[in-house]
């Protein structure tokens, strides 16, 4: 189901993934508060949605995801409802803000849950470029953020922020170079570095619109310029505001 990638977690989550410049370097802190701003402005209402995943070689996953804000951070629960090899694939991502975060992944195969963590977390998500470490929320105090200039990313003016980690031996990302619209908080562009320091990936929003008046990225592209691979998500429908039960965001739910 999923290909190994020996890289680590970016600064993105599930909810960023559906939600939402000087050229002299700027201060650290100037850099931590515009991140900040992103993960501020994430909806604080559920949000359920269904998207398609596609990559190379006509592999297309159906996915269906349910997030609700929680009182310590939020949850998010996803499904693969297609192809059915793949059918009934299942995540589980609880962040519980300062306390840390919690994932889990029950596949019909194994029977039971099994909390991810380690290597795991640096596998490809359902064999796309996308990576499981990817929809996981870092702790912003174990990086460094500093503005190192602006670009016009999809007809946006963006802020460039660097996020370099404060300890690389438990990061073998070198940095991730965000394109933040300040404006509206969204992040347009991510470019992540492998441990050389050399471009590893590409990851694009290709369409952003505002659903019930909620900034919401329609088109993801990703690309893997090392090896020349590529993987598209396209969100199909958002629904914010809905009434999602408890009992989704737990495990007997992702066992069922």
């Amino acid at each position: 189901m999923m290909r190994r990638r020996p890289f680590p977690r970016a600064i993105t989550a599930i909810a960023l993934l559906l939600t939402i410049g000087a050229q002299v370097p700027a201060a650290d802190d100037d850099g931590r508060q515009v991140v900040q701003k992103v993960i501020d402005g994430i909806p604080k209402v559920t949000l359920e949605a269904n998207a398609t995943l596609a990559s190379e070689g006509g592999v297309v996953r159906q996915l269906e995801l349910k997030r609700k804000p929680t009182k310590d951070g939020d949850a998010s629960y996803l499904e693969v409802s297609a192809p059915q090899s793949l059918k009934n694939t299942r995540f589980l991502f609880i962040e519980r803000g300062p306390q840390g975060s919690l994932q889990y992944i029950y596949t019909p195969s194994f029977g039971r849950s099994v909390r991810v963590g380690g290597d795991a977390r640096k596998q490809s998500f359902l064999g796309s470029e996308f990576y499981v470490s990817d929809l996981i929320m870092p702790d912003l105090n174990a990086f460094t953020f500093t503005v190192t200039g602006e670009e016009e990313v999809g007809g946006r003016k963006c802020k460039l922020v660097e996020s370099v980690p404060k300890n690389p031996a438990d990061e073998p990302y070198s940095k991730v170079v965000l394109a933040i619209d300040p404006a509206d908080a969204v992040i347009m562009r991510t470019q992540f570095f492998d441990p050389k320091g050399k471009l590893l990936k590409v990851w694009t929003i290709d369409k952003l619109e505002k659903v019930q008046g909620y900034w919401t990225p329609r088109l993801h592209s990703i690309t893997n310029v090392q090896d020349n691979t590529s993987s598209k998500l396209e969100v199909n429908e958002v629904k914010y505001g809905g009434d999602v039960p408890d009992e989704v965001f737990t495990k007997p739910y992702l066992e069922r």
